[in-house]
């Protein structure tokens, strides 16, 4: 019985196992472009593809399929192309009968890209480097790699074609090896340019987090000294403004500086994988790039950390700012209840004094009305004798009246609620 295998297990064995590093024997050469395609053009990408699939029409070999990559062997040459998330790289490889400057690069005229960093990588043997090839290279750095079986060399400097020479001297690599080598000194190459290029932007960002660093202060200052809800308003308004740039710095950035901090690491990766040892007074190319190249690592690993600290700082203030705001709320609606309650006691206390003049008013009417009721059968005298009696009644029934009529007004709004 067989198992059914995962959908994506073949494409992840492809992963691992097509692209092979190549096998050189010394002498040879090698040249390397890394290639950058033009920002925004859809169909950059696929002119590259043009380009090589009509150097490998020319040379009688197939060109690249679907795949993002191609190897394969163009007469005494071998071309590698393959294609990165932002760049492309494409190495010629050939025997070094043939002279570095003989590898053909017109094909690339037409593509459209543009040319970061390169490397052309010259490899000897002891028998057949020139006398001082290496020892009498000024500026150059570099040493023993590969367990004192190879040694290598380069200033790190463009020549006029862009590119970087690099030179190898193979005293006990095989052609799997000296492959390898090659490969990791190209690679190097690669990822140091690509992560220095977060270094412009890092410098640049850094700028704008100082002014947006100074108006996080300036707003600080002025959280102690509001008066009012509308001081605290417009304060947290302005924070907010302050949090949106903050936000959108990072999104612009984020995907550069994480980019840089990868290419970093694989850099380091590289220079570990050639186990490079010190020679004579040269200094060590590892060395080197660890005093050069890893300081603008730590520019851009400081703007990122820089970045995070003021968002949240950010919030900090906001939290700040937007609690400021609801105990100004509570205090301002604590003031308002408190004056409606000193109205509604006011409106009692005139409620209770108008009820009062009311029951006044109906019992003055009342007495009224019943002395001209008793004056038509009694006497005068008679009439006022009962008016005296019958008034303190009067008066006190009124004012239950009134007051059991309120009562049950109330009673029956609270039955209403």
């Amino acid at each position: 019985m067989e198992l059914h295998r995962h959908p994506q297990s073949a494409e992840l064995f492809a992963e691992l196992l097509n692209r092979p590093s190549p096998q050189i024997n010394a002498p040879a050469v090698a040249k390397q472009w890394v290639l950058m395609p033009a920002p925004g053009d859809a169909h950059a990408s696929a002119s590259l593809r043009e380009a090589i699939a009509q150097l490998c029409q020319t040379h009688g070999v197939a060109g690249p399929g679907t795949e993002k990559h191609h190897h394969v062997q163009l007469g005494s040459m071998e071309l590698r192309w393959e294609q990165h998330t932002e760049f492309s790289s494409v190495v010629l490889i050939a025997d070094h009968t043939t002279d570095a400057a003989a590898l053909p690069t017109a094909w690339l005229a037409g593509i459209q890209h543009t040319l970061l960093t390169g490397a052309l990588i010259q490899i000897h043997t002891p028998d057949t480097a020139p006398d001082g090839w290496l020892n009498g290279w000024p500026g150059a750095v570099g040493g023993q790699v590969m367990s004192q079986a190879g040694t290598i060399a380069t200033t790190l400097r463009p020549n006029d074609s862009g590119l970087v020479d690099y030179r190898i001297i193979n005293r006990d690599l095989d052609p799997a090896r000296l492959g390898r080598l090659t490969q990791r000194l190209y690679e190097i190459e690669t990822y140091r340019m690509l992560a220095l290029l977060g270094l412009p932007l890092a410098k640049q960002t850094g700028q704008t987090l100082n002014e947006l660093e100074q108006q996080l202060v300036e707003l600080v200052e002025r959280l102690g000294d509001t008066e009012d809800l509308s001081d605290d308003q417009q304060l947290l308004d302005e924070l907010f403004g302050l949090a949106q740039a903050s936000e959108r710095l990072m999104a612009n950035t984020d995907y550069r500086f994480s980019a840089t901090q990868a290419y970093g690491r694989i850099v380091r990766d590289r220079l570990d994988e050639v186990n490079e040892q010190a020679l004579d007074h040269r200094q060590p190319l590892g060395e080197f790039l660890e005093r050069r190249f890893e300081p603008a690592m730590r520019t851009t690993a400081n703007i990122t950390r820089r970045q995070e600290n003021l968002s949240a700082r950010i919030a900090r203030t906001v939290s700040l700012a937007r609690t400021r705001v609801e105990v100004s709320l509570q205090t301002q609606h604590r003031t308002q209840l408190e004056a409606m309650a000193h109205r509604a006691q006011l409106q009692l206390r005139l409620q209770r004094t108008v009820e009062g003049l009311s029951v006044m008013a109906i019992s003055y009417y009342t007495i009224g009305i019943l002395a001209y009721l008793l004056g038509g059968w009694l006497p005068t005298d008679h009439v006022k004798w009962w008016i005296s009696v019958t008034s303190p009644a009067l008066l006190l029934g009124i004012w239950w009246l009134l007051k059991r009529w309120r009562k049950r007004l109330m009673e029956a709004d609270e039955d209403a609620d």
